[in-house]
């Protein structure tokens, strides 16, 4: 196993217990004695994380340090995931961790109202391309 596919393992592993208990980077980070990117960077095994760390880890989730490097069916889904997606999702729910049910309520009908808009400029712009189309056709 190289040293990457390792680093993705433990990664995963530690977002999958850190999640399971609730707790944000940025809490997790302070646990850990760490920087939340840092934090975020073990997660995306785009870092490795020191034996200090581990074992740090290994306290703050109650669990034995050797269950972080084995693969599990949970952590799968999540490795197709491309990192630039993973980055984004995370700082999305770091931005509105604090927001009460009635902000969150907001901000999801704006994207469902920007997602409609995107669909009817799509549908309208297609019905253009395809009437431009038809205008060429013609003219031949």
């Amino acid at each position: 196993m190289t040293k990457f596919k390792l680093r993705i393992i433990i990664g995963e592993n530690v977002r999958k217990e850190r999640m399971a208990r609730g707790i944000s980077i940025d809490e997790l980070a302070d646990l850990l004695g760490l920087t939340s990117g840092f934090v975020g960077l073990i997660e995306r095994g785009q870092r490795g994380a020191t034996p200090i760390t581990l074992f740090k880890l290994s306290n703050v989730f109650s669990t034995p340090i050797d269950k972080f490097f084995y693969r599990t069916e949970d952590s799968l889904p999540s490795l197709v995931e491309t990192p630039s997606h993973q980055i984004k999702r995370e700082k999305l729910a770091s931005l509105t961790s604090d927001f009460s049910d009635t902000e969150v309520d907001f901000i999801i009908s704006v994207v469902k109202g920007l997602r409609s808009v995107n669909r009817s400029e799509a549908q309208e712009n297609a019905a253009k391309d395809y009437k431009n189309e038809d205008f060429e056709d013609s003219a031949d």
